[in-house]
């Protein structure tokens, strides 16, 4: 019980201490603007707007997962750009798992996650959002 009181109260103090120590990269932003299903299904193209400080780099890392009738699809793909300063488009081509269910039209859900970097460091922040496959 000791040795767990003594990792928890680490992590408390690591996870306290951790936001100082993050990149000065400003405020970042995401947002899925489209998601078209592609190649029968074996795809989905998703389109975002990313906003991140001039200078910095982004790395998106998306996930869409589906339900088509009984199993589901999903599919992960990761992306890297740099920052301008503006708001800029980003595609993804997410290929789903060759053991799921292909991609059919309807309601997804897409879990984003973007770490901005700089030269002071790195931010990570993870965002789900409910999307519609077109």
């Amino acid at each position: 019980m000791r040795r767990f009181t003594a990792f928890l109260a680490v992590l408390i103090a690591t996870l306290l201490i951790a936001p100082s120590a993050q990149a000065a990269t400003g405020p970042s932003s995401t947002r899925i603007v489209t998601a078209e299903r592609a190649a029968a299904g074996e795809r989905v193209v998703v389109t975002l707007d990313a906003t991140c400080p001039a200078g910095a780099t982004i790395k998106v890392v998306v996930t869409v997962t589906a339900v088509n009738d009984t199993r589901i699809a999903q599919g992960t793909r990761q992306k890297k750009a740099d920052c301008t300063g503006a708001a800029q488009t980003i595609e993804l081509r997410v290929l789903r798992n060759p053991i799921g269910a292909i991609f059919l039209r309807g309601p997804a859900t897409a879990t984003t996650v973007r770490t901005v970097c700089d030269d002071t460091g790195c931010e990570t922040i993870p965002f789900d959002e409910t999307i519609r496959i077109s």
